[in-house]
């Protein structure tokens, strides 16, 4: 699989890139600025983009999702219950002095269990609300997509609406930690980390003894 990553925003998202590598065909994750740049890494290898994801409708994540689904002409994804963030994206980003274009149209809800195929690829959705109501992981194997649940020695704020301090903690508990050691975690900031590193080193779960 073709796998890219760009710091984007003030905020300092991770916004992915991921692609087939047999097909070209391929996704954007988080492209919430920057959207020039990210176009970069798409256009680099020649990836089709066949949809356009959000993790959460936080606005950092979300503010030029519209850019990047008319640069590209593919639909955009994201899960049902963060609906809300999205049609009221400019209204909230102002709240706090960000600029944000108009919401793209959601095409896709994303429910748990869901997949997204890109060419001979695919990624399975899992619903990791806490940080944000509409929250999704996308893993596929040895690897996944945490949006701002997990953090490399820290976990997602939870003093937002629609966060939710124990309900966060019990989805990294329950759906992130119990993948493989070695699975590679790619947060919605900051380093990438492991699943091992995190239950070895992360204040809020390290010293944990039996299953997650």
């Amino acid at each position: 699989m073709i796998f890219k990553s760009i710091v984007v925003g003030p905020l300092q998202v991770n916004c992915f890139v991921l692609a087939c590598e047999k097909t070209l065909e391929g996704i954007i994750v988080d492209p919430g600025d920057n959207v020039p740049e990210v176009m970069e890494l798409v256009l680099e290898d020649d990836i089709r983009i066949v949809e356009v994801i959000a993790t959460h409708g936080h606005y950092d994540h979300i503010a030029h999702a519209a850019s990047a689904v008319r640069e590209t002409g593919a639909p955009f994804a994201i899960h049902p219950a963060d609906r809300y963030e999205v049609e009221h994206l400019v209204e909230i980003a102002g709240s706090v002095g960000i600029d944000a274009e108009p919401p793209p149209r959601i095409d896709r809800f994303l429910h748990e269990g869901d997949v997204v195929s890109m060419g001979e690829e695919t990624l399975e959705i899992v619903h990791t609300p806490g940080h944000a109501r509409g929250n999704i992981t996308l893993k596929w194997p040895g690897h996944a997509i945490v949006g701002d649940s997990l953090f490399a020695g820290s976990i997602g704020r939870t003093d937002l609406p629609g966060g939710d301090a124990d309900l966060l903690l019990k989805s990294i508990r329950e759906k992130i930690l119990t993948l493989d050691d070695g699975t590679k975690i790619y947060p919605g900031h900051g380093p990438f980390t492991t699943v091992g590193l995190e239950k070895s080193n992360n204040p809020f779960f390290a010293g944990r003894t039996g299953a997650w």
